[in-house]
């Protein structure tokens, strides 16, 4: 500030009154002019005994980040630096404070550079110290308004913004939808919306760990927001749910977005401690509003079909296995997802695969010769593909191995089958499927594991099973060693018979494949 200025400064008439709610206001000057400085310094002292005066950039940041200002007046033009980078770093050091930009070249762009920084005035040279004064009081008091308004805005946020996903929550998703539901009765227009679930998330978390699950919510997140366009809106609905409203749009409409979500997701892939990298998946339910349905009931309409979706279908069955019966199917709602386990053991050993599938259809028409019920030959077509499931979590150095294990590897091995049923109970109630995938290594004379489970402790199923998988096993070629002929294994079944095998089922099973073999009809 220039000398020439001191007249205006001190020749002042100040209504103190009217300035004594702002007594108290800790200030801070920056001015290099000694002698100005004392004298804003002793003006600004009649509203306030905290007035502190720096003379060099480096000092008034180094006052600001040891101290707490209300209000800062800084001058432009100051020998060490420039007072644009001052009130840029006041700004970072003391977000709170009012601060005023003060200059004796008054030019429109220094005034935007100052606002730009961090000012939240701008006062021009020659200057009234009473302007200075209630230009710094402003300053202070549209600071505190704006900092107030932020956080309302902040908690605003935060009140309608899932935290882990970042995405918009159900109390958005709710609001909007009303607002929705109620323009759509009003104008006719249509309305679509649409109910997205991760599948079996819960077993995503239990066996890889809450972080990928976490990961791959914010993924789906991410892709919903890719695929859903205003003026259509989403947001996380619940744990692992996700609703998207689509104003104005028909189900037809809603549904490219749907399948582009489906597409994007089905290319999530998350990594278990076994170094698989399993596929994911999410099923999803589009309703169209009527005339009369509340919000509640258009979100429960898309939720409805949202579980036909993720229940079992034909799609599941893949090798062409056939549907068994269609009501205990109705029972598993989450079985399409196991099979994308099983794909990724297939990935590691390729013998999975088809081992389950041809042991599955095996099993299937034994079923059939000796008359097991719908309900018998659906846990076949279920458990049968996903028997071996708990090899996810056995480590590719024994899965692989070209030989015999060691007892050590042995135990891990036989680790599997309660792995696969632990896996298998917690996306689904149906018992016989989970039973199969924890016995299918018992037998029949109590030597087996893991229950070590004699005679008919074992259900008929899975005594079944056991059959259709050893004569599988040991006729399809490994990595390391020829599979056994059908003969050979005809032999080996016949000598398990009572022991190992259910007798009465390995003479119907030895029966239907020597018959079939006959008729070249064999399933083998």
């Amino acid at each position: 500030m220039e000398s020439a200025n001191l007249p205006t400064i001190l020749n002042m008439d100040v209504d103190v009154d009217g300035l004594a709610a702002a007594t108290g206001l800790r200030v801070l000057i920056v001015e290099d002019d000694p002698s100005l400085g004392r004298l804003v310094q002793m003006v600004l002292s009649r509203h306030t005994s905290e007035v502190e005066v720096a003379r060099t950039g480096g000092a008034a940041l180094e006052a600001v980040a040891n101290g707490s200002f209300d209000a800062i007046a800084s001058d432009i033009s100051l020998p060490d630096m420039s007072g644009i980078d001052i009130i840029a770093r006041a700004r970072e050091l003391s977000p709170k404070a009012g601060i005023v930009a003060i200059t004796g070249f008054v030019d429109v762009d220094v005034a935007v550079q100052a606002m730009k920084a961090g000012a939240d005035d701008f006062l021009g040279k020659p200057f009234s110290a009473e302007i200075l004064w209630h230009l710094l009081n402003k300053a202070v008091d549209n600071r505190r308004r704006r900092l107030e308004a932020d956080q309302a805005e902040a908690y605003r946020e935060l009140a309608y913004t899932d935290a882990l996903t970042g995405c918009p929550n159900r109390r958005f998703i709710d609001e909007f939808m009303s607002d929705a539901v109620e323009q759509a009765t009003r104008t006719g227009e249509p309305l679509a919306v649409a109910y997205f679930d991760i599948d079996n998330f819960k077993l995503l978390n239990d066996y890889t760990g809450h972080e990928q699950g976490d990961f791959v919510l914010r993924r789906v997140a991410r892709e919903l927001q890719k695929a859903i366009r205003e003026p259509a809106v989403f947001g996380r609905f619940g744990g692992d749910e996700f609703v998207a409203v689509f104003p104005g749009a028909t189900v037809e409409t809603a549904q490219r977005s749907v399948e582009q979500v489906r597409d994007a997701v089905g290319h999530i892939e998350v990594s278990t401690s076994s170094r698989i990298r399993l596929p994911m998946r999410v099923s999803c339910g589009i309703a169209a509003f009527r005339e009369g349905l509340s919000p509640r009931d258009l979100v429960a309409d898309a939720e409805d079909k949202m579980y036909l979706d993720k229940s079992v279908s034909a799609s599941l069955l893949a090798g062409g296995l056939e549907q068994a019966a269609s009501e205990p199917m109705l029972k598993l709602s989450n079985l399409k997802a196991l099979r994308n386990l099983v794909k990724a053991i297939d990935r590691r050993d390729s013998y999975t695969r088809f081992h389950s599938d041809h042991a599955t259809r095996l099993a299937l028409a034994l079923g059939r010769e000796v008359g097991y019920s719908q309900d018998e030959l659906a846990a076949l077509t279920l458990g049968g593909p996903i028997h071996d499931l708990g090899k996810i979590v056995v480590p590719d150095e024994i899965l692989r191995k070209p030989g015999p294990l060691t007892a050590e590897e042995r135990r891990t091995m036989e680790e599997h089958p309660l792995m696969g049923a632990a896996i298998t109970a917690a996306v689904t109630d149906y018992d016989a499927v989970v039973d199969l995938v924890r016995h299918h290594h018992e037998r029949f004379d109590g030597d087996g594991y893991p229950g070590r489970l004699r005679g008919t402790q074992i259900l008929p199923v899975t005594r079944l099973f056991t059959l259709a998988d050893a004569y599988s096993a040991m006729t399809t070629d490994r990595p390391y060693r020829k599979g056994l002929t059908a003969e050979q294994a005809i032999d080996e079944i016949l000598g398990g018979r009572g022991t190992q095998f259910d007798p009465d089922l390995a003479t119907a099973f030895v029966r239907m494949v020597e018959r079939d073999f006959v008729s070249g009809t064999a399933a083998a």
